[in-house]
Parts: structure tokens; sequence; C-alpha cells
């Protein structure tokens, strides 16, 4: 990442040392600021070298010229940091770690991508379509390298943001040249507050292409259409995929099944053609593209049981998606419960056999299943080990075949594990471990 001239010299704060605050504390190091750093979870060894570990209260502000904001502390909700009120109140410009990329002033095209779910698999589809080709393409922002870890590829490339509502809510500075939003549902309301002020994050990524940029969408999604006609965006250049048209592309690749995958595809594929490729080489690439870690992905398959990690389904929504994509299902879901519960997951109950409900949400989800839908056996597990065990051991005694053990939590994992990775990697152990005790041979 290239230095940033504007901060020599200049006292930079720092509110956040994750992954994100690290990487832009390397920038602003480049950059000769003078950088003070802070976070509530951490203590001073967290500093990097030649930053100083300061308390925000005890910082000059009236000398602090800008204040970057890790993504996940609320720059603009009721329920600001108290560092954030200490900026504004002293006029301290706030930015986060994707303005500061933008300061940069990268060569590459930009393209952004955002959405309730499926921005992962999008974006790592499109990275793929393009490498597969030799358009030299990276990955960051929310997905892969943090943003201002980023190595611009140069006027040729193509650098590939995922760009989270938390990211969004606190740029300002983005310039894309394409965009899209692939869906919106309620999510991260512990955050935004309100679905409204959710959906108003995400909407600024129209604000941020460039004049004839283009602007993604699935043609069957009435919400973002009837969202953009009120937005009238008019300096834009809209584009409608028709996810069935992504169905050839797709084919048999096991790693993008579910209508889902459809949508996410479609609009990879139109990202691609955007950027002169043709069909046989979009084609070529996808039949290779193998998926990512705890998105549908499938770890055992025999004749009678496969099993699919699913962990990334925090919410209903994405849960749904999933349900949607198999038959004979018994279903492991739970963990912290999002606003609406299992949500959306409700509806998609057709092809759920069995439901083994883990963590903290398992009483919750047991009287919201319950009260649609009385004939699917429930059974409350409590752990993910407890639910493994029980799961292989009635679908190997079960008369059908072509059984789906599927992981879909619709939930968070905080109240069990420290992300969905962690859950997820769980759940492949556990199955690795029945797999070589030979509990799973069928």
């Amino acid at each position: 990442m290239d230095s940033i001239s504007y901060y020599k010299n200049k006292n930079v704060g720092i509110l956040g040392l994750g992954v994100s605050g690290l990487e832009a504390a390397k920038v602003l190091i480049k950059s000769h600021a003078n950088i003070f750093v802070f976070d509530d979870k951490k203590d001073i060894s967290s500093a990097p070298l030649k930053t100083k570990w300061l308390h925000y209260q005890s910082w000059s502000w009236n000398e602090i010229d800008t204040l970057v904001v890790t993504p996940g502390i609320p720059i603009n909700s009721s329920s600001q940091h108290e560092a954030i009120k200490l900026a504004k109140k002293n006029k301290t410009k706030i930015v986060n770690d994707i303005d500061l990329f933008f300061q940069t002033k990268p060569r590459a095209k930009v393209i952004g991508i955002t959405g309730t779910n499926g921005k992962s698999t999008t974006v790592a589809l499109l990275n793929h379509i393009l490498s597969f080709n030799h358009i030299n393409s990276v990955i960051g922002g929310n997905f892969g390298t943090p943003a201002c870890g980023i190595k611009d590829p140069g006027k040729k490339g193509v650098i590939i943001l995922e760009l989270s509502s938390y990211q969004l809510d606190g740029a300002s500075k983005l310039l894309l040249n394409a965009a899209s939003i692939i869906n919106l549902t309620p999510d991260h309301l512990n955050y935004h507050e309100t679905f409204d002020l959710y959906k108003e994050s995400k909407l600024k990524i129209l604000n941020f292409l460039i004049k004839d940029g283009n602007f993604i969408i699935n043609k069957n999604n009435n919400f973002m259409k009837k969202t953009l006609d009120v937005k009238n965006q008019n300096k834009i250049k809209i584009l409608e995929v028709n996810p069935n048209n992504s169905k050839n592309f797709i084919k048999k690749n096991i790693f993008l099944e579910g209508k889902h995958n459809c949508i996410n595809t479609a609009i990879a594929i139109a990202f691609a053609k955007s950027l002169s490729l043709n069909n046989k080489q979009i084609e070529l690439a996808i039949k290779t593209f193998k998926g990512l870690p705890h998105r549908l992905e499938p770890i055992y398959s025999s004749k009678k049981i496969k099993i699919v990690n699913d962990s990334k389904a925090t919410n209903g929504e994405s849960s749904s998606a999933a349900l949607k994509s198999f038959k004979n299902i018994f279903w492991i879901a739970g963990g912290e419960a999002k606003s609406d519960g299992i949500g959306a997951a409700l509806s998609c109950l057709e092809n759920v056999l069995k439901i083994f409900l883990i963590g903290k949400s398992s009483n919750l989800f047991y009287e919201q299943i319950s009260t649609v839908n009385k004939d699917i056996p429930i059974i409350k597990c409590v752990t993910l080990d407890r639910a493994i065990v029980l799961a292989i051991d009635k679908a190997k005694n079960s008369e059908l075949d072509h059984i789906v053990i599927l992981l879909s939590p619709a939930a968070a994992s905080f109240d069990q594990y420290i992300n969905f990775e962690e859950r997820g990697n769980k759940f492949k152990s556990l199955v690795k471990t029945h797999y070589q005790k030979k509990s799973l041979a069928c």
C-alpha cells in the first residue's frame, strides 16, 4: 500500500486495533503520521511500533486531525462510541479503512459488492473468473485482504471489494467503476438499530459509482428495483441479470448448488462480461471454482448421507437459501439469535425431515418452528457434538437414501464460538472424527 502525503506530521487517532486497524496503522506509519491508538478490548501490548498507546480521553483532541474508526464501531447510530462523540465535538475528520485506502488513489478498476447474503461467494467467484483468464485481480475489504493491505494491481488490474454495511456506513470517499447489491433483508440491527438505517447504509454504494458506472441487480428482486426507482439513479447504468441464465454456466458444480448461487453467479458473470470476457472464458473458469469454506461446503458424501457445512448462515434468510437447495434434510440450527429469531427459514421447512437445535436460541427456535409445523421432530441438543452424533445415528437408521445433514445455524455463533469459522471448523472436525471411527460408514 502506498503512503499518503497528506498525513505527514499530522496527528491521527486509530480507534480499534483489529486486522483493519493494524493495516491502517501500517499505511499511516509509512505516511509519517503521529499516530495515537486505542482499543477497548486490548492493552498497550497491541500497539504497533511507531504508534503511541493512549486512552482516547487523554488525546489532545484539538490537535487530532483525523480519527480512523475500525469497521464494527458505530459511527452514525445513537450508540456512538465516546471517542466518536469527542471527534465530532472537536470537528475532527472521521474516516474508516475504506476511505484511507481510496486516499492512496488506486489505478486499478474497482468493483464494490454488498448485500445481506452471498457477498463472499460472489466476490470469490468473480476473482476466480478473472484470475483464471489472466486478469490481475485482488479481493479485499470485508473479505480477503483488509482494505489498507491491498496492493494496487495497476491500470490493467481489478480490485474487488466486499463492502459490509459497517464499512459503507462510515465511508465517504469511494470511487467505484461498477457495483452490486445482491439482496437486502434485515440484519445487524444491533448496530444499525432499524432496517431503514441498515438499508440506507447499503444503498450508499450507489453514491460511490462513477458517472456511467454499472450497477448490477437481479431482475427478479422487486424490492431492489422499487428502491432504485425511488432513488431515481439516472447517472449510472443499471444492468438487470436473469439468474436462470447462469444455470448453463454452473451445470453440475456442487459448490454452487441452490437458487441463491444462481443469483450470485449471474451477478459475477455480468461483472466479468463488463470486463470483456466472453461466455466460453467464463464457463471454463466457473467449472473449476471450488467454493468457500463454511458456505454450503460439502464435507462428506456417500450413497446414503451427505454432510454440508453452512456455518456462515448467521441469519434466517441465509439458511432459507440452504434449505431450498437440498431434499431430505436433517437440519442442525441454532446459536445466538438475530432480532427476528429463525426468520425467513420458517417458511422453507418442506424439505426438512428432522431438526437438531443447538445453542442459546434452542428454546426460541423450538417455539417458532412448533408454531408453524408440529410434524417435524425437533431435538434440543445444546451442543454441536451432541447434534452431529444424533443426526448421524438417525440418518444411518433411516430407510431413506440421500439424506443431507446440514449445519445451517440461522444464528450468530457468539454464544459458543468466537466466530462462524470456528463453529464450522468444529463441525468439520467432528465429522472427520466420526469418519475415522467408521461410524459414518453406510
